[in-house]
């Protein structure tokens, strides 16, 4: 560790104090970078590679600087014994990092990461691995200055904090914009947050800011920023230790794995928030955004506003009224929130579930028991009503072709149907053709008494996602989250999140990211756990990514829950819909007319003022 009088004041201030080097067994250089490496690298594996392998030195060195000031790092290259630097060409496949001027490379200040250095004379090549970490010191408000140097003592057990959030192995998209990290003290009073990955070493350091039964800390945007660009696509170790400002022992937390995709998560999240009684939502595509009210009671003309189910492109929404119902549904266009149609009012007509073609093209609801299809935009009756009889909860398939819906074996007898809820229902598929009729249902999940509900087809069409209760569907306390391949086959039982039982409405994100070259799924669903030490009593919008190659052997991936930051947590949060885009209201900047209240004009298109 450092004398402090070397830690520097840095351009993320006031929040962001200080950057700092640890040395161990390495080179202290006067750009100041260290440099870690020995000997010469040798890997000449590449097909193309077929002349005389050249040895690059240093071999595999790890250079660590302040994030902020460029660095220099001089390499050579032999043949045999021979020194033929001046020979060859040298280069960098992550031209990021820094660029080459003869046999010096010359590093760009506040990047890191791993990349390959390259040396090429004629057929003759060489190849070495480079990491460029960033070791960044913070200081959090609250600590003192001298916090890193009070860290230096014998263990002490009853100062070892216990990390009650993130979850252990978590992983998470790297715009997530917020990460609270949560934990109970013990003894101890003063706190070390690190972070490591190939391209950055951060350390933190925070008093504990008391919540619920522990502390909590929530990184500022500079902060986030530099664990997103250097976590992005690594694992992390996270780990923790407490001490006090008086000095003395020590305690050591055990390291966690923390991971973020190569994937930013686009697109936006549409949710019903009750205490508002209506629809708010997120959009990824925006930095330090809250949730923004979207179409309340309000806007609504003082009604309650609740089930909703939006296009996948964004276009479309159908929101239900007045729940119980059957509801009054109105469909609106995203972007203007102009209503499109209504189906209902009635004591008989209506409808409580619905779905858009990802196009929205046509619009799927319940009426009179069954499933009847509309036209997207006009809301003209299509066939029947209903077309296919004694069917609830529909989603369509991306690719539109085909439906997914709940069936209660409950007697129904149209027009007096029981649509709010089902029991004992199985899960069927329906081909759905492009003039919006149904082929023949296909028993997809078979009920052995138990309830499946709520069916969603995941983005690439392979799997549907659904719940299982015991009893009636409608707020389940025992509700699972099961998946299970669109062929059918045996419902897969996702532990990760089923641990803690009561988890409702699943629905998939609209893309496919990957991770450590898998390809992975998110999903969305509604529970009241516990948020770390915070607590809560109210529902909540989780996320966990799902790895398709362990869906495809029938297995759960493993990754905790995670709770999407951009919520309060003093309302209950429902419903999420995923969209591609979020469809914004177009308007003008020269008058500012088009948007709403809480909304600003940027760029032509109304979007939620900073909050």
């Amino acid at each position: 560790m450092p004398d402090i009088a070397r830690v520097r004041r840095s351009v993320l201030t006031p929040w962001l104090l200080g950057l700092a080097l640890w040395g161990g067994c390495s080179t202290l250089r006067d750009d100041g970078a260290d440099v870690v490496g020995a000997g010469g690298g040798r890997m000449a594996d590449d097909p193309a590679e077929q002349g005389a392998v050249l040895t690059v030195s240093p071999a595999d060195p790890v250079v660590t600087n302040d994030g902020q000031s460029p660095f220099q790092l001089t390499f050579k290259v032999f043949l045999g014994t021979e020194d033929i630097t001046d020979q060859v060409r040298l280069s960098i496949d992550d031209e990021r990092l820094g660029h080459f001027a003869g046999a010096t490379l010359h590093g760009n200040p506040g990047q890191g990461g791993k990349s390959i250095v390259r040396a090429q004379r004629g057929e003759d090549r060489g190849k070495t691995t480079i990491t460029v970490r960033q070791q960044v010191v913070v200081i959090a408000p609250g600590a003192q200055p001298d916090a890193p140097s009070k860290f230096g003592g014998s263990a002490y057990a009853k100062r070892t904090p216990e990390i009650a959030y993130p979850p252990a192995g978590a992983l998470v998209p790297p715009n997530i914009n917020e990460l609270e990290f949560q934990w109970r003290p013990q003894e101890a009073t003063l706190f070390e947050i690190n972070l490591v990955s190939d391209s950055l070493d951060l350390r933190i350091y925070t008093p504990c800011n008391k919540v619920g039964d522990g502390c909590a800390l929530l990184p500022d945007e500079p902060t986030m920023k530099l664990l997103m660009q250097g976590g992005r696509g690594q694992q992390l170790q996270l780990s923790m230790r407490g001490a006090s400002p008086e000095g003395g022992g020590v305690g050591t937390a055990a390291q966690q794995a923390l991971s973020f995709t190569e994937n930013d998560m686009k697109g936006g999240l549409y949710y019903w928030s009750a205490s508002s009684g209506g629809i708010a939502r997120y959009d990824f595509g925006l930095r330090g955004q809250k949730a923004e009210a979207y179409y309340g009671p309000l806007r609504a003309g003082g009604l309650c506003v609740g089930c909703h189910a939006m296009s996948r492109n964004g276009k479309r929404i159908a929101v239900g009224m007045n729940i119980p119902g059957p509801a009054m549904m109105r469909a609106l266009d995203t972007g203007t929130r102009s209503k499109l149609f209504e189906v209902g009012p009635g004591i008989i007509a209506g409808s409580n579930f619905q779905a858009f073609t990802s196009d929205g093209k046509y619009l799927l609801t319940t009426e009179y028991g069954g499933l009847s299809v509309r036209d997207g935009t006009s809301g003209m009756l299509l066939g029947k009503n209903p077309s296919l009889a004694n069917a609830t909860m529909p989603d369509v398939s991306p690719d539109g072709k085909m439906v997914v819906f709940a069936r209660s074996p409950t007697l129904c007898l149209p027009p007096l149907c029981p649509n709010l809820a089902t029991e004992k229902a199985s899960l069927f598929t329906v081909p759905f053709a492009p003039d919006g009729t149904f082929g023949t249902p296909t028993e997809l999940v078979k009920s052995a008494g138990e309830n499946n509900y709520y069916p969603t087809v995941s983005p690439d069409g392979r799997f549907v996602l659904f719940n299982r209760a015991a009893g009636e569907s409608y707020d389940a306390k025992d509700a699972t989250v099961m998946v299970v391949p669109v062929g059918g086959g045996t419902p897969i039982d996702l532990q990760s999140i089923n641990s803690i039982p009561g988890n409702s409405w699943p629905k998939w994100s609209p893309f496919v990211h990957r991770w450590k070259g898998k390809s992975v799924l998110w999903l969305s669903f509604s529970s009241r756990r516990p948020y770390g030490v915070r607590g809560g009593a109210n529902a909540q919008i989780w996320m966990v990514p799902v790895e398709i190659g362990a869906l495809e052997k029938g297995q759960d991936s493993g990754y905790p829950p995670i709770r999407l930051p951009f919520q309060e947590l003093a309302t209950g949060n429902h419903i999420p819909q995923w969209v591609e885009q979020v469809d914004r209201a177009p308007c003008s900047v020269i008058d500012m007319t088009g948007c709403g209240m809480g909304e600003r004009c940027m760029d032509g298109y109304c979007v939620p003022v900073i909050q």
